[in-house]
């Protein structure tokens, strides 16, 4: 009974006519960075999109959600957060949440991480020095908070919590890194624990519920692949997949009784099988090492990034596509460095380090871009943009957030 509850949950939560064209979690409502929202337009010409409105919010990679007229997004200022939430239409200031975090750059700016979720009218804000908030996603209201440090004995990963929690079946669950339980749920009406489970230390991807297995979740921590029971947390599998430093950022790419992982620092990637009660690689491959930017998949094909930050490696980035099945690329193309990727009614969206927006074809014949805009400025603009409502919203790691018009209904009604 409590697998169809989850089933259930699963489906209302993934399912792409459940939110309309909202964008509730980081990555999509599919937690896959794909939106099946119609109408982008892809042929642009001389022109470029309508800028709607234009914001700062403080440094950060955090991403923007939008829900029911209002998109939300968080920065770091003077030793602050602060979460925004505004009017999609015209970027007026609703409400703000602001609480104590340190900027804590290292080896990059530094500023906001992890991206907030909403569901059933409530936001769900994390922070990268262990904070979470519980807020009334209309108002801002504190509902509950906690620290994850404090509370939970999490232990706090070297570049900060960046995943975004999960949100099902009245559970919230995210990571800890602690010993006593890496992966744990709270109740999501008042905070209380529900379950804790595994060990490992805490990497900054996402939790994910499997598609093939609704009642499992998972999890891409410092360890690499972990599968857990979302009844009661218990571990069910691992798969190891190391790196330098413990960086496993780039979201899993669930293919159902596969998974695709991928990582930078030398480690590349793997097809992971996790049919047998021991999982194992069905390939591994050093040319597949996506440092942030996670895979996008489409008809038997990822695309990714491949290269990592710092001096030549970045410039030397790829953007590519793969045949999955054999691990192997079919082209791929440099000059973009590095950036991310998010897939919107077949098309490829893809915001540059450097601020460039970039539509390309989703085709494993040959690489074809469609449209480019500069749209931000700065460097280090690793954060996926967001595709809602005809609406992409971009931020920059120093902390502008533009909102373009990009859909094909708005030229539409204008020709008529």
């Amino acid at each position: 009974m409590a697998y169809w509850h989850v089933l259930i949950a699963y489906l209302l939560f993934f399912s792409p006519t459940a939110f309309s064209a909202d964008w509730t979690s980081y990555a999509g409502n599919h937690r896959d960075h794909h939106s099946s929202e119609k109408g982008l337009r892809t042929e642009w010409g001389n022109e470029e999109p309508a800028e709607l409105w234009r914001i700062k919010i403080g440094a950060g990679y955090s991403s923007v959600i939008e829900w029911d007229g209002l998109a939300y997004c968080q920065g770091n200022e003077n030793g602050k957060n602060t979460l925004f939430c505004v009017n999609s239409q015209t970027g007026e200031v609703i409400w703000t949440h602001q609480y104590p975090c340190r900027k804590d750059p290292k080896f990059f700016q530094g500023g906001s991480r992890a991206t907030p979720l909403i569901h059933e009218k409530t936001l769900y804000l994390p922070s990268h020095e262990g904070d979470l908030y519980a807020l009334n996603a209309k108002d801002g209201k504190i509902l509950w908070s906690l620290n994850i440090i404090k509370d939970l004995k999490g232990i706090r990963p070297d570049w900060g919590y960046s995943g975004c929690p999960l949100v099902a079946e009245g559970k919230v669950i995210f990571e800890t890194g602690s010993p006593e339980g890496s992966l744990v749920a709270l109740n999501s009406q008042d905070g209380s624990l529900v379950w804790r489970g595994g060990s490992h230390e805490a990497g900054y991807a996402s939790p994910v519920i499997r598609k093939s297995t609704p009642n499992e979740i998972l999890l891409f921590n410092q360890f690499g692949l972990s599968v857990h029971d979302f009844k009661n947390g218990n571990e069910l599998k691992t798969y190891q997949h190391k790196t330098r430093f413990g960086v496993n950022a780039a979201q899993p790419l669930d293919l159902g009784d596969t998974v695709l992982v991928t990582s930078a620092y030398g480690k590349g990637g793997a097809l992971v099988d996790l049919k047998a009660s021991i999982p194992q690689a069905i390939w591994e491959s050093e040319a597949i090492s996506c440092q942030m930017s996670s895979l996008v998949h489409l008809d038997g094909h990822a695309y990714g990034i491949h290269g990592q930050a710092g001096g030549r490696s970045a410039s030397q980035s790829t953007l590519f596509c793969l045949r999955i099945d054999r691990g192997k690329k079919v082209w791929e193309k440099k000059g973009y460095g590095l950036g991310s990727l998010i897939l919107v009614d077949g098309t490829l969206v893809m915001l540059t380090e450097n601020g460039e927006l970039v539509l390309c074809e989703t085709s494993p014949r040959k690489f074809t871009e469609l449209a480019s805009f500069q749209v931000l400025s700065g460097k280090a603009n690793w954060t996926p943009p967001t595709y809602s409502n005809g609406k992409m919203h971009c931020r920059s790691s120093r902390g502008d957030w533009v909102c373009l018009r990009m859909s094909q209904s708005s030229v539409d009604s204008v020709e008529k």
